[in-house]
């Protein structure tokens, strides 16, 4: 487990759970703050952890940043209050400074919570990178 170097994303405790070129595992644990009334997690707390996991997969092929999200769609598949929450990222590099990341939000019994695509700006990239 690797601590992410962030105010926000320590605020909400989120870690790295795995990486590699191309692909990062953003967890996060069931906490009361982090829910709704029903006891679910927040979709703010979804999409918070989306916005981290799209960064973080960007870090694996681009070290240096810094990484600008422009555009978020999520569409949230079900309700959760498992114990842990991961976010699994795969960028793609769009055209020029621009990447589209998906992102699959599952829950630690593997189910399906959230799909997103963020859109990302990098502005100091370079095509031969």
């Amino acid at each position: 487990m690797e601590r992410i170097n962030s105010p926000y994303e320590n605020l909400l405790d989120m870690y790295i759970a795995e990486k590699s070129e191309g692909f990062c595992r953003i967890g996060i644990s069931y906490r009361k703050d982090l829910t709704n009334p029903h006891g679910n997690y927040h979709g703010g707390a979804i999409a918070s952890i989306i916005d981290t996991a799209a960064v973080q997969g960007l870090r694996t092929i681009f070290p240096k940043g810094p990484y600008l999200t422009v555009d978020v769609n999520i569409r949230y598949k079900k309700p959760s209050n498992s114990v842990e929450l991961f976010a699994e990222s795969r960028p793609k590099h769009l055209k020029g400074k621009f990447f589209s990341t998906e992102i699959k939000v599952i829950d630690k019994e593997n189910n399906l919570v959230a799909l997103a695509i963020v859109k990302s700006f990098l502005p100091e990239w370079k095509e031969n990178t």
